[in-house]
């Protein structure tokens, strides 16, 4: 009998995971690791540093309603190779940083092509490429970018202390560099269509003669409709999901940024915050791959529902578990366990709602709302942190909002507003 070859989908998802990995090189805690060193050398203050993360993530917000419909019609290949390429040439550029304006140019730009580009590539590709077996295939790609934000800062912070922060920079763009842009160029293909497959490896033939009714209409593309942003605009669950992913974006990057700074401010040494955050993320790792699974046999909405609530709760408790070392760790693992289904999550509860066929435009359309949140949150904490000299009001006001957007998860409902054709 002859073996049944592995579904050429599973190839995106390693790609997908490998741009994740380098994606996370201009995420907030690696850009944090950099804050006190560079701050020392030029005399900045933490929000001229943060600005450079508003900047990319609102240009990012602009960039993603373009490439989304394009990633739609055209597939991911080419622009994001270009992507990686320039990404990987703007973290290179910041080892030789001068001033505040190049600051804001080279890691901005990164910055915009991560969030408004490489975040949608992966999201849509491994979307377009499975249905039943969504849950694991985007936990495993979102697998990717959580591994790259564990050992990514603690890389970082080893070649600043031997090298200092310019090397840091350089061999953090070559890593991008080469880690991600020629899998990106050779292996991503747009859909399983394209190449005479269905999504999760099934054949036109055994969809035939297998697939009930149900099963045909689930895997047949043209029978999901097609969204454009005026129709999109005018379906309340769009506003709905639109509010949950702003709160998980301004949240994740206010707190990705400030949790190592706050540790050290509490006392704790650098490198013990450090690996701090290294163990928050590889359980975050963990558990975005368990809750994708997960999300194969539960309601999405209610998994959303119940991380949300519950990272909530957990992340007001940092302010008591960093008085002992050891309660931090704890925290690491139980919050980052919980908050890894975070982001595996949303994206399933986009397409779920929205489809495969438009999944890129939808995501656009929402990338200026997600971006802006995801500029606020380290801008807003560092205000704060600038004026009160503690986190308190941003941190507390992270929770409330991860608890307004749980509870709306549970009341949220696929649109049924027609789009038009």
């Amino acid at each position: 009998m002859q073996q049944k070859k592995i579904f050429y989908g599973w190839t995106i998802v390693a790609v997908a995971f490998l741009i994740g990995l380098t994606q996370a090189g201009v995420f907030q805690n690696v850009l944090s690791i950099f804050l006190k060193p560079m701050a020392e050398e030029f005399g900045w203050n933490r929000s001229i540093i943060t600005g450079s993360i508003a900047v990319g993530s609102l240009a990012g917000g602009i960039l993603s309603p373009l490439v989304g419909p394009r990633l739609d019609h055209y597939g991911p290949r080419i622009m994001a190779f270009w992507g990686i390429t320039i990404l990987s040439a703007g973290l290179i550029a910041l080892s030789q940083l001068s001033s505040v304006l190049q600051l804001y140019l080279f890691f901005g730009t990164g910055r915009m092509i991560a969030s408004g580009l490489l975040a949608l590539v992966v999201t849509v590709s491994v979307s377009n490429w499975f249905i039943e077996k969504r849950g694991r295939a985007m936990g495993i790609s979102q697998l990717g970018s959580r591994i790259g934000i564990a050992f990514l800062p603690l890389l970082v912070q080893h070649i600043i202390i031997i090298y200092g922060w310019r090397t840091a920079w350089a061999v953090l763009g070559i890593i991008v560099f080469s880690f991600s842009a020629l899998p990106t160029l050779i292996f991503l293909k747009r859909r399983p269509e394209d190449v005479g497959l269905l999504p999760d490896g099934r054949t036109p033939e055994e969809n035939s003669e297998t697939g009930t009714q149900t099963t045909k209409s689930i895997y047949n593309l043209e029978n999901e409709p097609v969204w454009t942003r005026k129709t999109v605009f005018r379906t309340t669950s769009f506003w709905q999901l639109v509010f949950v992913m702003c709160v998980i974006y301004m949240v994740g990057a206010g707190a990705n940024f400030h949790l190592f700074p706050f540790m050290t401010d509490q006392g704790l040494p650098a490198t013990m915050a450090v690996l701090v955050i290294t163990v928050l993320s590889v359980f975050a790792a963990l558990g975005g791959v368990l809750f994708g699974f997960l999300a194969e046999k539960i309601s999405v909405k209610v998994l959303m529902a119940g991380v949300l609530i519950t990272i909530g709760i957990l992340f007001f408790l940092v302010f008591w578990a960093v008085k002992k070392p050891v309660w931090m760790f704890i925290f690491a693992v139980v919050y980052g366990t919980i908050r890894g289904g975070v982001l595996p999550l949303i994206f399933l509860l986009w397409t779920e709602f929205y489809g495969r066929r438009s999944s890129g435009t939808v995501l656009g359309v929402a990338g200026p709302f997600r971006m802006a949140a995801n500029a606020a949150g380290p801008v807003s904490a560092a205000i704060f942190f600038d004026l009160f000299h503690n986190y308190w009001i941003p941190f507390s006001i992270f929770s409330f909002l991860l608890l307004m957007a749980g509870f709306l998860c549970l009341v949220a409902k696929p649109p049924v507003c027609k789009p038009d054709d």
